[in-house]
């Protein structure tokens, strides 16, 4: 049986969603860390821009004890480039239904 791409990608979706909105960050977050954070926060705040402040006070929370320095530090590294744009090209296929869904589960995430 074979899977039909439009569930391969919603799968998909919802793994790095789900997957990243669980991760604890402390000092010294690693680039594809930030990166993919960054990419979720910023699709989730423009596909239910009623809850923007959550995405970004959840980023926020991610990052807190990390030095402004360090993250920019972390943005100028290949790895955040790549993992950014590798999180993008990812979220950029998902349903608005899949994308509502994944960002729920990334707001739920404690």
């Amino acid at each position: 049986m074979k899977a039909s791409p439009l569930a391969v990608v919603a799968t998909g979706i919802v793994v790095l969603l789900t997957s990243f909105a669980g991760t604890k960050t402390s000092p010294g977050i690693k680039p594809e860390s930030l990166a993919r954070l960054e990419a979720i926060t910023s699709y989730c705040a423009t596909i239910d821009p009623q809850d923007q402040h959550l995405f970004l006070s959840k980023l926020s929370d991610s990052t807190r004890g990390d030095f402004p320095g360090e993250i920019q530090a972390e943005r100028n590294t290949t790895g955040y480039r790549d993992a950014l744009l590798e999180a993008n090209k990812t979220l950029a296929q998902a349903s608005s239904n899949t994308g509502v869904q994944g960002c729920t589960e990334f707001l739920a995430e404690k």
